[in-house]
């Protein structure tokens, strides 16, 4: 079974586990739970730095954030 078909299973799972019983708590793997859309991670991209100005190449070409 490939990881999104395991993924998909698992989701599938709790809800319906969840729509027995909504007060269930059910464990789930962080991984599972991330699939299910549970983390929502807003991290800077390159191009947000870039945009701001934050973001300075020295001579050597390494990038340096100010």
């Amino acid at each position: 079974m490939k990881d999104k078909d395991y993924f998909a299973a698992a989701a599938r799972a709790v809800a319906e586990q969840l729509a027995d019983n909504a007060a269930l708590h059910v464990p789930l793997d962080p991984d599972v739970a991330d699939f299910m859309g549970a983390f929502w991670e807003e991290a800077l991209s390159l191009a947000d730095v870039i945009e701001d100005g934050l973001l300075t190449l020295n001579e050597q070409g390494e990038a340096l954030y100010v």
